[in-house]
């Protein structure tokens, strides 16, 4: 019995099967649109990768198995210029050290709109080499000046080897002739800005680098003292500072106590500066967390009207913008990824519609042969 290609059983479940393979492939087809500043990301990202290349041939520098990206920023767990041991702290530390982390500084200034020239605060820790290359390198790509206090104390994986400090990094690199802005000062840093929970040895390298730097050294008799020796220094820089910017936990940026580690990251304006200074308890309710931060240079900036960035809690900060994953060159750092794509459906229904008149066509062409055939047929 004559049937023609439209009636096969065979034709139409390869016609079903086709169709709904289009449609998983729409289904699962995504649309990439540029995130804001896109170019400008992606600058950053490609000059703080620059500023790694080199890091890498500096002397002493060695690839750690946790440094997961293999930057050489990665320091140890203890040294005697190590200001708190937690190895809990190494994600967030290895997250800093991706190129990409530079972009997401970038994202983190965004909404303060800042124009070439412009002058921002800046508060550098040793615990932080990636983020502080970070923040320089995105300073280069939108051609701002930072004013910038460094510690040199670190934290566990920080930049606490005696002879990989955050202060010989910076060196080498502005050396090199990567980066036009260093530290203006320097302080230990450390528990009261003064290095009280560093090893005497610890102490005494710390100064003798500063010393050799002849940069500016902070010193003085209490951490409220630095803070305000540290606030007429960038008083005297600028008076048009359009932010302050601090990367890490250092006490005289946030206040002393241990409650600064429950303060959030990101841009914080003025309005909420009342908002930070909380006293913070454990679960039992017998341990007391209090940081003073109405004494801490942060402060003092959100109440001189200036917005305050804080680049602190990196891992939580990071999750806490939608961005999984710092490596991920498509994620939503760069782009902003909605369901189907207008050209595989377009591909899809032209394939679909293709297939459908394809088979329609050749049915009615092998309808009207057989009906000539049987006239023929007929006559005879």
């Amino acid at each position: 019995m004559f049937r023609p290609q439209i009636q096969k059983t065979k034709i139409l479940l390869i016609i079903a099967f086709l169709n709904v393979v289009l449609v998983l492939f729409v289904a699962n087809s995504k649309t990439y649109i540029k995130q804001p500043n896109f170019d400008v990301k992606i600058n950053t990202s490609d000059y703080m990768k620059k500023s790694i290349d080199l890091i890498k041939k500096m002397e002493f520098v060695k690839m750690d198995r946790l440094d997961d990206y293999q930057s050489g920023l990665i320091g140890k767990l203890n040294s005697s210029i190590t200001s708190k041991i937690d190895s809990s702290i190494v994600k967030s530390k290895v997250i800093t050290t991706h190129p990409n982390f530079a972009a997401f500084i970038i994202f983190l200034l965004e909404d303060l709109d800042l124009k070439p020239r412009d002058k921002i605060a800046v508060a550098m820790s040793g615990s932080f080499p990636g983020a502080n290359i970070a923040l320089l390198s995105a300073c280069e790509i939108l051609n701002i000046e930072p004013v910038i206090i460094s510690s040199l104390g670190s934290s566990s994986y920080g930049a606490n080897r005696e002879n990989l400090t955050w202060l010989d990094f910076e060196s080498y690199l502005s050396n090199e002739g990567l980066f036009k802005y260093s530290s203006s000062a320097i302080s230990i840093g450390g528990r009261e800005d003064l290095g009280d929970n560093l090893l005497d040895e610890g102490i005494e390298l710390l100064e003798q680098k500063i010393f050799e730097s002849e940069i500016l050294f902070v010193n003085e008799q209490s951490l409220y003292k630095n803070i305000d020796r540290k606030w007429n220094i960038y008083k005297k820089e600028s008076n048009g500072y359009k932010a302050f910017v601090n990367i890490g936990g250092g006490a005289a940026s946030l206040g002393d106590g241990e409650g600064k580690k429950y303060m959030r990251g990101g841009l914080i304006y003025p309005l909420s500066k009342d908002d930070l200074e909380e006293i913070y308890y454990t679960s039992d309710e017998l341990d007391l967390y209090y940081s003073d931060f109405k004494k801490s240079l942060a402060y003092k900036f959100l109440d001189n009207n200036i917005p305050f960035v804080n680049i602190k809690n990196i891992e939580s900060l990071v999750k806490s913008k939608g961005i999984v994953d710092i490596s991920n060159n498509k994620g939503f750092l760069f782009y902003e990824i909605t369901q189907f794509n207008i050209i595989a459906i377009c591909i899809s229904l032209i394939v679909s519609l293709s297939i459908a008149i394809s088979i329609g066509v050749y049915s009615h062409y092998q309808i009207k042969r057989r009906m000539l055939e049987d006239e023929i047929d007929s006559i005879i």
